[in-house]
C-alpha cells in the first residue's frame, strides 16, 4: 500500500558560489553537505535580527522539523541514498556495478520513491552523472550531467609577527539550472509569517563560510512537494543530522539499523556580540542524513547542549530529525 506525504518546500537559487566548513580549525576540511543543524541555526539567527528576543526564543526550534539541503536541477529532485543494499542494478556494467554503486550519493525522486517503496530498479549508465554522485533519468537526454562543480583556490592567513601560512578552500558552484533544497513540516501560518521572511533575509546575508566576501547568497522560492511513502515500512529513513535520546537507543534504536556517523563542530555566530563569535562548540556525533533505523522505535531526537565551558548562556544543536518510511527488503 502506498500513502503521499506532502511537505513545505524552499528551493535555493544561488547568486554566488557556497562554502562549507566542517568546523575544523584547519582550513582545508572543506563539507560538500548544508545540514539541517547548520541551516536551522542561521535561521534561528535571522529570527532574532527579524522579530527579536520578545517574539523568538528557544521554542522556536520547537515550530518546526527541517531536513537538510538537497540538489535539485530544474524540476528535478534528489534525495540522499539510503543506507541499505539498494534495489538498484547497472545493466551496461555488469564488471564495475559494486563500484558505481558504492560513489552514487543522489537519486532523483522518482527512483527514490522506487527504493523507499522496496522496488526493484534498473538504470544504465547514462543515467550517471559525469561524476557518478548523482542518478537520474533526466541525464540520459542531457549532455552535460553535471549538478554543481567544487571549485579549489590557494589563500595565504596572516598572523602579525608570523609567517604567512598558505592554504586551500574549496567552493560550490552550481549549474545555472540547479541549487539546493529544503523540507519542512510545520504549520501554513508559521510557514507564511515566520520562515518565508525569515529566509529571504537569510539569502541576503548568505550562509557558509565567507559571506563576507559574499559567498553562499541565494534566492529562495516557496512551494509544496508531495512524496509516495509505504504505508506499511518496515524502517524509517533520516532527512536530518539526528541525535538520539538515551531511552531511544534504549528502546532498540540500533536494532537492523544501517547508518554513518558524523562529527559537528564549529564557531559560534551571535548577531549581538562579536566578541562571542571566537568561540567553539562542543563538539558532538550525530546520524548521517540517509540512515535507517527500525520503525517500531518511535523516534524524536533531541536538542544537544553544546555550549562552550563558562559561557554566558545556553547554546543548542538541533538533533531533531525529519524521517520518512521505508519499505527495506529482508
Amino acid at each position: 500500500m502506498i500513502s503521499t506525504k506532502n511537505y513545505k518546500i524552499v528551493k535555493l537559487q544561488f547568486n554566488a558560489p557556497l562554502q562549507l566548513s566542517k568546523g575544523s580549525i584547519e582550513y582545508t576540511y572543506i563539507d560538500d553537505t548544508l545540514h539541517s543543524d547548520t541551516l536551522k541555526s542561521a535561521l534561528f539567527v535571522c529570527a532574532l535580527q527579524l522579530f527579536g528576543k520578545d517574539d523568538i526564543n528557544d521554542s522556536f526550534f520547537d515550530s518546526f522539523q527541517i531536513g537538510s539541503a538537497f540538489p535539485y536541477w530544474n524540476d528535478v529532485y534528489f534525495f540522499p541514498k539510503p543506507f541499505i543494499k539498494l534495489p538498484l542494478n547497472i545493466k551496461d556494467a555488469p564488471q564495475t556495478e559494486a563500484k558505481k554503486l558504492k560513489k552514487i550519493q543522489w537519486v532523483d525522486q522518482f527512483l527514490f520513491e522506487r527504493i523507499i517503496l522496496g522496488e526493484d530498479n534498473e538504470i544504465t549508465q547514462k543515467y550517471l552523472s559525469k561524476d557518478g554522485k548523482f542518478v537520474s533519468e533526466y541525464f540520459e537526454t542531457k549532455s552535460e550531467a553535471l549538478v554543481y562543480k567544487v571549485e579549489t583556490q590557494q589563500r595565504v592567513q596572516v598572523k602579525y609577527n608570523e609567517d604567512a601560512e598558505p592554504f586551500f578552500t574549496s567552493r560550490i558552484h552550481f549549474h545555472k539550472n540547479a541549487g539546493l533544497f529544503v523540507l519542512i513540516e510545520c504549520s501554513d501560518s508559521f510557514f507564511t509569517e515566520k520562515l518565508i521572511p525569515i529566509f529571504r533575509l537569510l539569502g541576503d546575508e548568505g550562509i557558509g563560510s565567507y559571506k563576507h566576501l559574499g559567498n553562499g547568497r541565494f534566492t529562495p522560492s516557496f512551494g509544496n512537494l508531495d512524496m509516495s511513502v509505504p504505508t506499511h515500512a518496515t524502517h524509517q529513513l533520516c532527512f536530518s543530522l539526528y541525535c538520539p535520546k538515551k531511552e531511544e537507543i534504549e528502546n532498540g534504536l540500533l536494532n537492523d539499523a544501517s547508518y554513518q556517523l558524523l562529527k559537528r563542530g564549529g564557531y559560534l555566530a551571535n548577531p549581538e556580540d562579536e566578541s562571542k563569535m571566537s568561540w567553539r562548540k562542543k563538539s558532538i556525533y550525530m546520524f548521517q542524513e540517509g540512515s535507517v533505523f527500525p520503525a517500531e522505535v518511535h523516534i524524536q531526537g533531541k536538542l544537544a547542549d553544546v555550549s562552550p565551558e563558562n559561557f554566558t548562556h545556553r547554546v543548542w544543536r538541533e538533533g531533531r530529525a525529519l524521517f520518512i518510511p521505508i519499505y527495506k527488503k529482508s
